[in-house]
Formats: C-alpha cells, structure tokens, sequence
C-alpha cells in the first residue's frame, strides 16, 4: 500500500504515522530530518509494545542478521520492533529480504526510514504488502502552509503577518523555519502577540540573502549577482537551497498572474510585478535550466560548481 502527502497533509490522513495493529514492514521516505524527528515522534508507544523501538544503522542490517532475526522463530521470543535509519544506505539484497514471503510479523513494526528516495524505495512501492509513505516536499507557494503546519506542531501561534516575513526573509527548508520559531518562543513575548518588528529583532537574516540575490537578478546584473555566489566559497547546501529558491522565482517572474488572485500584494510581490517586463519568456525559461543544473552540481558538491559561476561572472565583462 503505497501513499503520499506533503507535510501538512499527513497528520489528517495518518495521525500516528503506522496504522495500529496492522503490522509489517513499513517505509517513510521524507526529503528532511527535521520533519523526519516531528513525523517518526507521533507514532504512540503502546503501538510498540513494552519493549519500544530498537534503532538500527544500515550496517547493522545485513543479510545474516536478516537470516537469524528474522527468518527464524528466534525473533519471535520478545515483542520486538525495529526503526531502520538512514535506509538509503540499505544493501539491495537486504532490502529484497525484508520484503520475503517467509518473514512473519505477529505484532511488530518494521519501519524502514529513507531520507534520499532510491531504487530500494521504489521496489518498496511496488509491494503490496508493504505500507510506503511518502512525505512530499512542497512547491514554491507552498512554504506558507509548511511554516503554518510547523507553528502548529511546536505550539508557537505566531501571527499571519510575522508567517510571511519569515516566508519572505529567510531560507524557506523545515529546519531555518524551526530555528526561527524557536528563537521567537523564547523571546519572552507571547506568540500570538508578537509583531513583525518584534520578530525583527529575534531573527536574523544568514548570509545568504536570498531576495537580495533574487532582486540583483531580476534587474539583470549580472556580475554583481554572480560574484555574491562565488564569495560563498563552496557552502554547497546554502548554494542548493538558494538554486531551489531562485528557479521558484523566475517561475514567478515568467508567469506573474498568481499576484492578482491575493487580496493585498506584498513588497516582494510588487517586484515581481515590475521584473518580469525586463525580460523574455525564452530567456527566463534558459536561465531556469542552467539553475536546475546548478542546483544538481550542489547536490553532489561537485567541483565543476564554482566553475560554471565564474564562467558567468567572466561573460559579464
């Protein structure tokens, strides 16, 4: 049984992550460890039995222990169920074992928990027997229903106004949103009092100002945009996260029309607005390709990255 959610979707259609009492092999593929830890926390310990969860590393997990924990009766001396971390790093025999006929579960969970999607995941998915849960990431509007669904599950109401400066100030992934709530709930301010201008003063901006860069890009200049990037000096996750932002944001600057159907424009908005007549439909759409490829090369921290940034800077003279 294969299914899929985006965050704020899985608590009103798995409020428990596993289904009680329906045993077996699970499989959670989800893009983030932060939401990771708030998804595997909901599931109830009386689901587990006495014993909790026992944690295993992929290199605990091979195809002997498979043998002797599993496919003989000896497993079923104790209640036991078992998390599997990091399972993208499975071996794919052990993954096909898992998933053997002759393995019976009685009362136990086995969860397998991918952080990176594979071809073991996907041979998962076509299991029947199996129960995959997918955790979707979300699309570029979408961020404003994450960082809600996030206030929510930290139990930090802030107000609509301080959700979208946050949206628009800061790197928009799960775990620059927590930090960010949990530094206006220690503010001492009562959350669903807070202001903008207060949630100024709590949350600062990373080095990497995206809507700066964002705006530098828009009003095509170029070098000055292209040396920022190279000053930060191969820091590979903030490049792909700001890669993942920008190709968000030509998408905008391509088709604008998103703006009218909101009941009041933002800053950020406006500058969308007034951007996206300096350019050509065909020259976005190849500047959405080469950040696709940018943002794979900082994916896997290769070193043709900073490459590719410098032959733009040298193009601009």
């Amino acid at each position: 049984m294969s299914s899929s959610f985006f965050p704020w979707e899985l608590r009103a259609n798995l409020p428990n992550l596993l289904k009680e009492k329906e045993f077996g092999l699970y499989a959670l593929s989800c893009y983030d460890p932060f939401l990771e830890k708030i998804f595997l926390s909901t599931i109830p310990g009386h689901f587990l039995g006495e014993t909790g969860w026992s944690v295993l590393n992929p290199q605990d997990l091979g195809a002997r222990w498979v043998e002797e924990n599993l496919l003989t009766m000896d497993f079923f001396s104790v209640d036991q169920s078992y998390k599997v971390i990091l399972a993208e790093n499975l071996d794919p025999v052990v993954v096909e074992q898992l998933q053997s006929e002759k393995i019976d579960w009685q009362n136990r969970f086995f969860l397998l928990s991918f952080q990176k999607e594979n071809k073991c995941f996907e041979s998962l998915k076509k299991n029947k027997s199996v129960h995959t849960i997918k955790i979707k990431e979300p699309r570029f509007w979408e961020y404003s229903k994450l960082l809600k669904f996030l206030c929510e599950q930290t139990n930090v109401p802030i107000p609509y106004d301080v959700q979208n400066y946050i949206v628009d100030t800061v790197v928009n992934s799960p775990g620059d949103f927590l930090h960010d709530l949990k530094r206006l709930a220690l503010s001492g301010i009562e959350p669903k009092s807070l202001s903008v201008k207060d949630a100024k003063n709590y949350i600062t901006v990373g080095r990497l100002d995206q809507f700066e860069l964002a705006r530098l890009f828009s009003e095509k200049k170029h070098r000055e945009f292209f040396l920022k990037l190279l000053a930060l000096n191969n820091d590979y996750t903030a490049l792909m996260l700001f890669f993942r932002f920008i190709q968000g944001h030509i998408i905008k600057l391509i088709d604008p029309s998103f703006i009218a159907a909101k009941a009041r424009a933002s800053k950020y908005d406006k500058q969308i607005e007034g951007h996206s007549r300096l350019w050509k439909e065909a020259e976005l759409k190849d500047e959405l390709r080469f950040f696709s490829r940018l943002e794979i090369m900082a994916k896997s921290k290769s070193d043709q990255l900073n490459q590719e940034i410098k032959l733009r800077v040298i193009s601009t003279y």
